[in-house]
């Protein structure tokens, strides 16, 4: 007598494949709008870890090595995310995620993304 056993599919593996598309299909604009997304539903669920690993992302993202424009506009994000990171270590989770809808919402605006 041969057992079968019935298998029935892992939502999450559907969901992960998903997901894997969406990011490999993203414009650059598209991802960071994803990290984001990654940092304020850090700060919803109180994930110190979470938000800090996409707020260095955010940092990471940053392009130093162009025109002065860029340089500058670096800088500025930059000394922003920082102030997050205090906020963040200092546990002030909604003061974190409000700047980071602001900062996204804008970002969105200023890239057609959404």
């Amino acid at each position: 007598m041969e057992y079968k056993q019935s298998v029935k599919p892992d939502k999450s593996i559907k969901k992960d494949i998903y997901l894997e598309q969406k990011i490999l299909s993203a414009s650059p604009e598209q991802l960071v709008a994803y990290v984001f997304d990654v940092a304020i539903a850090g700060c919803i669920k109180r994930d110190f870890d979470k938000t800090s690993s996409a707020l260095n992302i955010l940092i990471r993202s940053l392009d130093f090595d162009s025109d002065t424009k860029t340089k500058e506009l670096s800088s500025k994000f930059y000394q922003t995310y920082s102030y997050l990171f205090e906020l963040l270590r200092k546990k002030k989770f909604e003061k974190v995620q409000s700047y980071l809808k602001d900062i996204r919402l804008t970002w969105a605006k200023a890239m057609n993304v959404y």
